[in-house]
């Protein structure tokens, strides 16, 4: 019953993220983790699901992709993400406080606080109808740094990748495409230290769960693209915002811990 949850989750999962650029890896870690009982594997599994699914994704939309946003932002991302799936190998989390509800315990980590933070804060500016926040394309480099770092230490790489692309006012198919190959450069680098540094003998013994996901996301993103042309701009954008901020306050109060 098990593989039943995990194919209806990574169908949803990447249909919205093809909306939002970002959730699939959110949602599948845990999923992973309940299955692997161990977080860095985890982490590592949602991670081949989630580069080969940008590998699909690329291929749908190849053709819109901005270029002069998406070199520059994509090898910003590649040794900022190796730092941060270095971090995640070698060092454990930095918990600054822990607090209990409805019997569970949750863990404030210091840099899930940050990141989460900072996600509330490009949302709700992104909501703000006055309120414009020009970047310029020489900046593009912090914003590679900053979502590759979080991306391999944690896989939350979409979610900031998203605030700053949003600043662009970029074309709801070129946004989209865009994020897809930065994704693609983030989860190259972290993918490759993972496989490096990990064990893989429990992900190798459940392939058909990684395989099963994989077709899901497959058919999300198949989805996704279908109703993408049926989606208000304007829409498009509240929803991101939204999801951003819930995000951001789950991750920081510890729910996505």
């Amino acid at each position: 019953m098990e593989i039943v949850y995990l194919i209806l989750i990574s169908f949803a999962a990447s249909w919205l993220t093809f909306f939002c650029g970002f959730g699939l890896g959110t949602v599948l870690t845990p999923v992973f983790y309940f299955l692997f009982k161990d977080l860095a594997l985890a982490i590592a599994g949602t991670a081949i699901v989630h580069f080969l699914n940008n590998v699909f994704k690329f291929l749908l939309m190849q053709k819109k992709v901005d270029w002069k946003i998406a070199l520059p932002f994509g090898l910003a991302s590649i040794p900022a993400a190796f730092f941060g799936a270095y971090l995640l190998i070698h060092f454990e989390d930095l918990i600054i406080s822990e607090y209990t509800m409805n019997n569970s315990v949750f863990e404030i980590k210091l840099m899930n606080l940050i990141f989460g933070g900072l996600l509330i804060v490009f949302a709700v500016l992104e909501l703000i109808p006055s309120f414009t926040l020009p970047l310029h394309r020489k900046f593009l480099w912090a914003g590679g740094l900053i979502s590759g770092f979080f991306g391999g230490i944690s896989g939350h790489q979409g979610a900031l990748r998203t605030a700053f692309l949003t600043k662009y006012k970029l074309d709801k198919e070129v946004f989209i495409a865009t994020g897809i190959v930065i994704a693609l450069a983030v989860d190259i680098a972290r993918s490759t230290e993972y496989f490096i540094f990990m064990d893989y003998s429990v992900i190798k013994s459940n392939l058909h769960l990684i395989f099963a996901s994989l077709l899901a996301a497959f058919a999300g993103a198949v989805t996704g693209k279908y109703f993408l042309k049926k989606i208000d701009l304007k829409i498009l954008t509240v929803i991101i915002a939204i999801a951003m901020i819930a995000f951001g306050i789950a991750l920081g109060a510890g729910f996505l811990s």
